[in-house]
């Protein structure tokens, strides 16, 4: 394909104008591989609460039990997590709130590690119907040092 000069100029303009009118690029990609998992935990006064957790590496998981769910739309009650678990979405979306009053949204593909035990817990609005696959792991694991450091 051959470009001509024509091309380039109109191509230099577009640049121009976008460079004086403050426009922005998209930002950059993550880096490739890069995972990021929502950390969902109790404090020590049993108030959940949400990080992000970045993974590096290829991670194998001490899973101890995987099992399938599926819940139609709606509001579940408060409750805590009965084992430490992974949860991935696999269809649907929905909405977390956690103890300290802030709401998540979740969806398609999302991985989350749910570890609040104890305390009030967290809540979920479904928003669509949802498909999930739970990762039970150990009492023992600790994602953080799990999810190493760069």
């Amino acid at each position: 394909m051959e470009t001509s000069r024509r091309d380039l100029l109109a191509a230099g303009t577009i640049l121009t104008a976008l460079m004086t009118t403050g426009a922005e690029a998209a930002p950059a990609p993550p880096p490739p591989g890069l995972m990021e998992v929502l950390h969902v935990y109790s404090d020590a006064e049993g108030v959940s609460h949400a990080r992000r957790v970045r993974v590096y590496g290829n991670k194998p998981i001490p899973v101890t039990q995987i099992v399938a769910g599926s819940i139609g739309p709606g509001l579940t009650q408060w409750g805590t997590a009965s084992n430490k678990r992974f949860s991935i979405n696999v269809t649907g979306d929905l909405d977390v709130e956690l103890g300290d009053g802030t709401h998540h949204r979740i969806g398609k593909g999302d991985l989350v590690f749910i570890e609040d035990q104890g305390g009030r817990g967290h809540r979920s609005h479904m928003l669509t119907a949802i498909a999930n696959l739970f990762i039970m792991v150990p009492d023992d694991f600790d994602l953080r040092a799990w999810a190493g450091k760069p």
